[in-house]
C-alpha cells in the first residue's frame, strides 16, 4: 500500500525513490518530506523504531578499562580476566541501551509501482524537552540504513 502523500509531494517522493535506486542521479532535498512525516505521520515514525541506541566510542574510551571493572566490582581484589572484561562490557552496553532515550527509525515511504525506500530518522530524547528529530538520507533497505551507523550500537526494538 502506497504512502498517502499529498499531491504536492508525490513528484518529490518519486524522485527520491529513483535517486535511491540509481546512485548516479542527484538526491533531491528531502526536507519537505521530513516535515510532512513529522507533522502528518508521527505514528508512522514511532512505529518504525529499530531500537534504542548509543555510540560505542563515547562509552568505550571512558569505561572499558580495568579500573572501571574494579570500581564496579563487589570486591577490592578482583582478578581481571578477558572473560570478566567481556561480561562487564556486555552488561554495561545493555544498561546503556535500556537507559537510552535516543532511537533509530527507518520510516518507510511507498510510491506506487516502485519499491519502498526507508528514510533515516534519528530521534534524540531530551527529557522534559521532548524529542528532537534528526533526518537523514533515504535507503533501499532497513539493513542498509542501520549499517550506515557503523559506530553505533542499536538495541532490539522488540525488547522495548
Amino acid at each position: 500500500m502506497a504512502t498517502d502523500l499529498p499531491k504536492s509531494l508525490k513528484k518529490l517522493a518519486k524522485e527520491t525513490v529513483i535517486s535511491v535506486l540509481d546512485k548516479s542521479l542527484p538526491v533531491p532535498d528531502l526536507t519537505p518530506l521530513h516535515n510532512w512525516f513529522e507533522k502528518e505521520k508521527w505514528d508512522q515514525i514511532v512505529m518504525s523504531n529499530q531500537g534504542s541506541c548509543t555510540y560505542l566510542d563515547t562509552i568505550a574510551s571512558d569505561l572499558f578499562n580495568d579500573e572501571s571493572i574494579k570500581e564496579h566490582s563487589d570486591s577490592d581484589d578482583v582478578e581481571i580476566t578477558d572473560e570478566l572484561r567481556i561480561s562487564f562490557g556486555r552488561q554495561f552496553i545493555e544498561s546503556k541501551l535500556e537507559q537510552s532515550e535516543d532511537s533509530l527509525h527507518a520510516v518507510e515511504m511507498e510510491v506506487p509501482s516502485l519499491p519502498s525506500v526507508f528514510i533515516d530518522c534519528f530521534v534524540i530524547g531530551q527529557g522534559q524537552g521532548g524529542w528532537k528529530l534528526v533526518w537523514g538520507a533515504a535507503y533501499r533497505s532497513v539493513k542498509e540504513l542501520v549499517e550506515s551507523y557503523g559506530d553505533m550500537i542499536i538495541g532490539d526494538s522488540a525488547s522495548q
